[in-house]
C-alpha cells in the first residue's frame, strides 16, 4: 500500500465518505481513515432526513438541493440500496398563533422556488393518517427525502472503493506536522504518511484536528438524542416536524408573524432542553423519535432527561404511538457553525489543507460537499460557488453555545 496517498481524507461520515467517492471517480489516489467505524459520528446517529423543507434560500438552499436533484437516481449510481424514500415531508401545528406563521412560511417557500402547499387539518390527516384531531394545519413539501444514514455512508464508500480509494476503520490519524504553509507528514495507525493533499471530514472532532495545523475552526457541538421503538405496521410514510420544532429555525424565526412563545412548550422549561418535535417511521417498521437538543460537549450517551422529553413530548403530539414499546435511545454529538454553514475550502494558511466540516444537515449537504472537495482539489468548474463556505468568512463566532438551523 502506497503511504504517499494523493488524497488523505480524515473522517468516515457522509462528508469524508462522499469525499472519496467523488474524488475516486475522478482519478485521485484516496485514502480514508476512520478512527471508529464508518457513519460511527453524527451521519449515524440521526433520523436519516434529507430535509428541503426550511433550508433558507441562498448558499444554504443551494448546498441541499444539488444533492435533491437526481437523488431517486443515486442508488443505481452508487450501485447499493441505502434505505431511499421520497414521500415528502409535513410540518404541523395546533393552534391559531402557529397556523398564522405557517401560513406566511408557505407564501415565504413558495417565493423562494421551493414546491410546498398549505393544507388544513383534515387534508393533513388524509395524508398523514397518524397526525391526531389537535392538528389544524400543516405545509407539505414533496422534495423532503429520508435514508438510512449508516447505509448512505456505506453506499458512498463502497462505490469509491470500486473505483480504488482505500478505507480503512478502526485506525486513527494520530498527529500532523507541518512545514510552513504544507502538511509533511500525517502520524496514524497504518504509520507515517505523506499525502498530497489533506481533507479534514471530522464533523464536530475537526477543530480539535484542526488545532495540530494552527487552525482554530469555529465548529460547536451539541447532542442530539433519539428514541427508537419496536417495529410496529406501516402508517407512516412522511416525514414530521412538529410546533416544537419550528422555534429552531432562522427560516421560521425571520418571519414578520413569528414569536418563539407559541411554540414554547411546559415540558421543555420543565427538563431544561429544547424539542425538535420529530418522527418518521423506519423501513422496519420501528418509529424514529426526537429530538431532545442541548449542549453539554462531547456527551455522546443519553440521559434520562432527555428521553422523557423525547417520550412525553412525542406521545402528547401523537398519541397514536401510546402502544409504542420502547426499544432504545441514543445520543449522538452534532456539529454547527453560528451562521449553519459548513466550512468547505481552503484554510488561507495551508496550500495542501480542505476543511469539509461543521454540517448542522449532512445528509442533504454531504454529498454535495463531497463533489466540491473532489472540485477544488481536482480542478475544473465547482459544483456550487465555494465562497459562502469559506472557513475564513466573516462574521463566524467562535464562541457560540447555542444553534439556530
Amino acid at each position: 500500500m502506497s503511504l504517499s496517498p494523493d488524497v488523505l481524507i480524515i473522517g468516515g461520515g457522509i462528508v469524508g465518505a462522499a469525499s472519496a467517492y467523488h474524488l475516486a471517480r475522478r482519478g485521485a489516489d484516496v485514502l480514508l481513515l476512520e478512527a471508529d467505524q464508518l457513519a460511527s459520528g453524527a451521519t449515524g446517529r440521526n433520523l436519516g432526513y434529507i430535509w428541503v423543507h426550511t433550508r433558507r434560500k441562498g448558499p444554504e438552499l443551494d448546498l441541499v438541493m444539488a444533492t435533491r436533484t437526481g437523488l431517486e437516481n443515486l442508488p443505481d449510481e452508487l450501485g447499493v440500496d441505502f434505505g431511499l424514500r421520497c414521500k415528502g415531508g409535513v410540518t404541523y401545528v395546533t393552534s391559531e398563533a402557529q397556523a398564522e406563521v405557517l401560513r406566511e412560511f408557505v407564501v415565504r417557500r413558495t417565493a423562494d422556488g421551493v414546491p410546498m402547499q398549505l393544507l388544513d387539518g383534515d387534508e393533513a390527516r388524509a395524508l398523514v393518517p397518524i397526525l391526531p384531531e389537535t392538528v389544524i394545519a400543516a405545509s407539505y413539501c414533496p422534495l423532503d427525502a429520508q435514508v438510512d444514514p449508516r447505509r448512505f455512508v456505506r453506499a458512498f464508500a463502497l462505490a469509491a472503493q470500486r473505483h480504488g480509494a482505500r478505507i480503512h476503520e478502526g485506525t486513527a490519524a494520530r498527529a500532523i506536522e507541518t512545514d510552513g504553509r504544507r502538511v509533511t507528514r500525517v502520524q496514524s495507525d497504518l504509520g507515517p504518511l505523506t499525502p498530497g493533499q489533506v481533507v479534514l471530514a471530522a464533523g464536530a472532532w475537526s477543530p480539535a484536528i484542526g488545532r495540530q495545523l494552527g487552525l482554530e475552526l469555529p465548529i460547536h457541538p451539541m447532542r442530539l438524542q433519539v428514541v427508537q421503538t419496536e417495529p410496529m405496521a406501516p402508517r407512516l410514510e412522511h416525514l414530521l416536524y412538529g410546533p416544537a420544532a419550528i422555534k429552531q429555525y432562522a427560516i421560521f424565526q425571520g418571519l414578520d408573524s413569528f414569536s418563539p412563545e407559541p411554540f414554547e412548550t411546559d415540558i421543555e422549561r420543565r427538563l431544561g432542553l429544547a424539542l425538535l418535535e420529530s418522527a418518521c417511521q423506519a423501513a422496519d417498521g420501528s418509529y424514529l423519535l426526537g429530538i431532545a437538543m442541548d449542549y453539554p460537549g462531547f456527551d455522546w450517551k443519553p440521559d434520562l432527561a432527555g428521553i422523557a422529553l423525547v417520550t412525553e413530548g412525542m406521545l402528547g403530539a401523537l398519541p397514536a404511538l401510546r402502544g409504542a414499546r420502547f426499544a432504545r435511545a441514543w445520543a449522538g454529538v452534532l456539529p454547527f457553525t453560528s451562521d449553519a454553514l459548513p466550512l468547505i475550502g481552503r484554510p488561507e494558511a495551508h496550500d495542501d489543507v480542505i476543511v469539509a466540516a461543521g454540517h448542522v444537515f449532512g445528509n442533504g449537504a454531504g454529498p454535495t460537499t463531497g463533489r466540491l472537495v473532489a472540485d477544488l482539489i481536482c480542478g475544473g468548474e465547482p459544483v456550487l460557488d465555494p465562497t459562502p463556505f469559506r472557513p475564513d468568512r466573516p462574521g463566524l463566532e467562535h464562541d457560540f453555545e447555542r444553534s439556530t438551523w
